[in-house]
């Protein structure tokens, strides 16, 4: 990896990292900021959206004993550990997984522990961890949860669905969102339509 990637890296989380508190950064920020207590303060659920922006950017798989670290890391050791992972995962002889090719058709299901960060950051389900979540724990949507949910599967996810009245009255567990989710994503990959349709009206 070159000093370009690092850059380049660093200004990535940091405008994450900018996005998530809403508000500019501190001109002080350096290498050796903590990205939780007396530094950038950020929290168990910011570690979590943070996480989920890096995977999705650079092509990788950060695991939940890092994530659970990211309270005691500074953003240089973050950085590092992202271009890290970049090196491990970039398939011998192919392109880095840094610029990943565009996907056009097929967006990727979300997976079990995936639908419980989306329902802990929509507030669904609250939890300090997703893990915490059990896989059969009752979900409620009603109609305004369901928009706060459609909006992160999107920002998060790159993946736009609908859900009716009926659909959301079945939908009564993590698993049996999960298990419509697979469904409605599997009809886009199915149809080979790109990345954004509108499923489930």
């Amino acid at each position: 990896m070159t000093t370009v990637d690092t850059h380049r890296i660093t200004d990535f989380v940091l405008g994450v990292i900018r996005d998530m508190l809403n508000m500019p950064l501190p001109p002080t920020i350096s290498p050796a900021t903590p990205l939780g207590a007396d530094g950038l303060e950020l929290e168990s659920l910011s570690f979590v959206e943070l996480t989920v922006h890096v995977e999705r950017e650079y092509g990788i798989q950060v695991d939940d004993e890092t994530v659970d670290g990211f309270a005691h890391t500074t953003l240089g050791e973050l950085v590092a550990g992202i271009r890290a992972r970049i090196a491990d995962e970039a398939p011998a002889g192919g392109p880095s997984a840094a610029s990943p090719e565009p996907e056009s058709f097929g967006p990727e299901s979300p997976g079990l522990l995936d639908v419980k960060r989306l329902l802990a950051l929509s507030q669904i389900i609250p939890a300090a961890d997703p893990d915490d979540i059990a896989d059969d724990a009752d979900v409620v949507l009603d109609s305004l949860t369901v928009v706060w949910f459609l909006y992160q599967l999107k920002e998060q996810h790159g993946i736009e669905l609908e859900i009716d009245h009926a659909q959301a009255a079945d939908i009564t567990s993590v698993g049996a969102l999960h298990d419509f989710l697979r469904a409605q994503v599997g009809l886009l990959a199915g149809a080979g339509e790109p990345r954004g349709e509108v499923v489930g009206s």
